[in-house]
């Protein structure tokens, strides 16, 4: 089989969710993956590895020696109507056909699998990599933008906030043993988002416990 071939698609490209297959050629070695936007999840996949990021440090590594054009993406589409749970059985099932010696990934089962798997557990952003996202993000159109909120929605919003002021609505919070007078003090400084700030200030697990509010 030509690598010309193992490129292509082997489903109809116009569908969008599915898995994926990572190959290194010379050693015949797999990543299987998952996701609602398989292109734009493989892109990603290339991106990490040409810049040296990758957080599968193995298949990084395979990257570095064997070369880019030892690697080939694959995109295995099996339709849009398939519910992530579903997604991620096919995954497993695929994953348990390979030896784990010709496969990237640690784990079989993506639900079962422990947390110190995961390349990003117990780490968390410099300062420098959070303001560089924080840049990254400046002129790009909002993910609001010619979205118009519904009466109900803004009626929700007038009766959450009646009677209270901008600085009740503040509330303080420490991240990194720091203190902020407000999520937007903190997501301006740390270059994290609002959103996501406050949902790890609401974490009770371990892995947020440096976000706390105040």
């Amino acid at each position: 089989m030509t690598l010309k071939i193992l490129k292509e698609n082997l489903f109809d490209c116009s569908i969008k969710a599915g898995l994926y297959l990572i190959t290194c050629l010379p050693n015949q070695k797999h990543y299987v993956g998952q996701s609602s936007y398989v292109t734009r999840r493989l892109n990603a996949h290339k991106t990490q590895l040409k810049r040296g990021c990758h957080p599968n440090l193995i298949m990084q590594k395979d990257f570095h020696f064997y070369g880019e054009s030892s690697f080939v993406y694959q995109k295995l589409l099996f339709g849009t109507s398939l519910s992530k749970t579903t997604r991620e059985n096919f995954e497993t099932l695929i994953l348990l056909t390979l030896p784990p010696n010709l496969r990237y990934n640690v784990y079989s089962n993506w639900r079962k699998r422990e947390s110190s798997l995961n390349p990003f557990f117990g780490k968390k952003h410099t300062l420098k990599a959070r303001k560089e996202q924080s840049l990254s993000k400046i002129g790009k159109p909002s993910n609001f933008v010619n979205h118009i909120q519904t009466n109900q929605v803004k009626q929700l919003i007038s009766s959450l906030n009646k009677g209270t002021t901008n600085k009740d609505r503040r509330k303080p919070l420490y991240i990194d043993s720091i203190f902020y007078e407000s999520i937007s003090e903190a997501s301006q400084k740390t270059g994290l988002g609002r959103r996501l700030i406050r949902d790890r200030c609401h974490q009770q697990t371990e892995r947020f416990q440096n976000y706390k509010w105040a």
